[in-house]
Formats: structure tokens, C-alpha cells, sequence
């Protein structure tokens, strides 16, 4: 009798050893499930949107922005230090582009981007939380940042790395890094079709930058190379983010080459800057009517 009990129990726990290595196998072939559709579904998607037909919610808004501002203008804001909050001001109503940390000038205007993103992962993972809080009608930023930054729309980047420093003119199947956020933007700024794109805020004066018509070489100096609008835009804790002169450089010359073979602009209106590539135009001479209207104001207070 005793024995028989003793059985039973043995029969038990070989029982319940048994299920648990069901239920182990079960979750085991589940992932592996799970990741091969992952898998097959992001081939799919990305299939497709070499022919610029989307699959999922992201892509269609993506689609969404293709030729959406034709003929239209938009500015560009970089963070360099001739960036004041001003001119800011005066793009109240303009489309624009920001990056990164342009939040640090927030508390000096109103305007606020229309769209605003982030590539760099540095400047993400240090400023998780402030870049989260950015005010902006449309967020943007990379897929392997998902689990960072809640953003509107994801884009792939440097998805063929054959490809990596070429300018996309199909973002919805990837973009390309070429040293800077600016460049992201220039390419999501063609495919919405904008005949004139402006820079502000490009200043271009950091140690190493580079020029084909100009000696940058006093840039070497500490004091002569404030790369910033804010001094506290690098917290003294913060790890920094590097520079790439030369991708930077070459990947201008690319988005204007793009540019100007499909009949569009891409002006340098930044108040002081070191960067060549772009013909000039002076910011003020971009609103001749708000020009106008001030100059009358002061005349009448006169």
C-alpha cells in the first residue's frame, strides 16, 4: 500500500515536471514565431516602400508628406550661435524644422517647429526626458529609437549600407546619414516638394570644419569656436556628441545637387556662417511686407 502511494507521487511530480516542459516549449516556439512574422512583415514593409506604397499606419503618414508643400518654402533651424530668439519670432506661421535641443531657447519666444527631430543618439539618450516634452506639431525621429522617443512618424535609416551618405529621394523606404540631423531634414524637405529651403542658424564654426573658399583654420581656437545659441545647451555631466566636418561637408553638396537638378533652392540665410556650399540670402530680405509694417510702426511712434 505504502508502495503504491509512493508511486503516485513520484507520478506526480513526473507529471508536473512534464507540463512545465510543455509550457517551456510552447514559449519557446512562440518567439520563435513572433520574430520570423516580425521578420517577414518588415521585409514586406520595406519591399513595398521602394515603390512608395505603404503598409501600416507609419508609412501612409509618411505618404501623407510626399509633395504635400509643392512650391511653397520652409526654414530649416540649425543650433548655432547667431540663432536668436527674434528672427524666431518672425517665422511665427513659416514651416520649419528643428533639432535636438532647440527646446533650450523656448523660454525666449512663442514659436514653437512645425516639425521636429532627433538622429543622434547621444544627444537622445542624454535628453530623454526634455526631448519627450518638446512642443512641435509633428515629431519625428528614427525606428531604432521607438523605445526613446514618442514620435509621429519613424523612418529607417541607412537601410541599404551600400548607400550609407547618399541623399534619399524615397524616405518613406530610408534615410541617410551624411553627419548631421540638417541632412535628414533636407531629405524629408524634398520629398515634400518645397521649392526653397532656408537655413538659420547654420553657423558652421566648429574645429575642423571645412571649407572650399574659405581659411577656417582660426576655428582651431577654443574661443573662436562656440558652437552653440545657449551656453548651458551642454550640460557639464552631458556626454557630447562628435562632429563629422567631412560627412557634413560632402553631404551638403549632395542635397544640393538634388536640389537644383529638380529646379529647387537650397538658401544659406544663417546670420554668421562658415558654410560654403549654399548661396546667401540675408534673413531680413525674406520678409519684405513685416519689414514694411515695422518700419511704419516706427515712423508712427516717431
Amino acid at each position: 500500500m505504502y508502495g503504491k502511494i509512493a508511486i503516485r507521487k513520484g507520478g506526480f511530480k513526473r507529471v508536473g515536471s512534464n507540463i512545465n516542459d510543455v509550457f517551456t516549449y510552447i514559449k519557446r516556439v512562440t518567439k520563435k514565431v513572433y520574430r520570423f512574422t516580425n521578420f517577414i512583415s518588415f521585409y514586406i514593409v520595406n519591399i513595398l516602400s521602394k515603390f512608395n506604397i505603404p503598409i501600416g499606419r507609419n508609412n501612409y503618414r509618411i505618404l501623407k508628406l510626399k509633395n504635400k508643400y509643392h512650391g511653397k518654402r520652409c526654414f530649416i533651424i540649425g543650433n548655432g550661435p547667431s540663432l536668436k530668439p527674434d528672427d524666431l519670432e518672425r517665422l511665427r506661421g513659416e514651416t520649419t524644422f528643428a533639432s535636438n535641443k532647440i527646446y533650450k531657447i523656448f523660454n525666449q519666444t512663442t514659436w514653437r517647429p512645425t516639425f521636429y527631430m532627433v538622429v543622434d543618439s547621444i544627444v537622445l539618450e542624454e535628453n530623454v526626458k526634455d526631448i519627450n516634452l518638446v512642443k512641435a506639431k509633428t515629431k519625428l525621429t528614427l525606428n531604432c529609437y521607438k523605445h526613446l522617443f514618442k514620435a509621429d512618424i519613424y523612418f529607417n535609416n541607412n537601410l541599404n549600407k551600400n548607400k550609407f551618405g547618399s541623399f534619399s529621394t524615397n524616405i518613406m523606404e530610408s534615410l541617410y546619414s551624411s553627419g548631421t540631423v540638417s541632412y535628414h531634414l533636407l531629405q524629408i524637405a524634398n520629398y515634400m516638394g518645397f521649392s526653397e529651403v532656408y537655413l538659420l542658424g547654420h553657423d558652421y564654426n566648429f574645429k575642423g570644419a571645412i571649407s572650399k573658399t574659405k581659411d577656417l583654420s582660426f576655428l582651431k581656437k577654443d574661443e573662436n569656436s562656440t558652437i552653440y545659441f545657449s551656453e548651458d545647451y551642454v550640460r557639464p555631466d552631458e556626454k557630447k556628441a562628435g562632429q563629422a566636418p567631412e560627412e557634413m561637408y560632402n553631404g551638403m553638396e549632395k542635397a544640393k545637387i538634388v536640389y537644383e537638378s529638380s529646379g529647387r533652392k537650397v538658401y544659406n540665410a544663417t546670420r554668421v556662417s562658415y558654410l560654403d556650399v549654399f548661396e546667401l540670402r540675408n534673413f531680413d530680405d525674406l520678409f519684405g511686407n513685416q519689414n514694411e509694417e515695422n518700419n511704419l510702426k516706427i515712423k508712427t511712434n516717431g
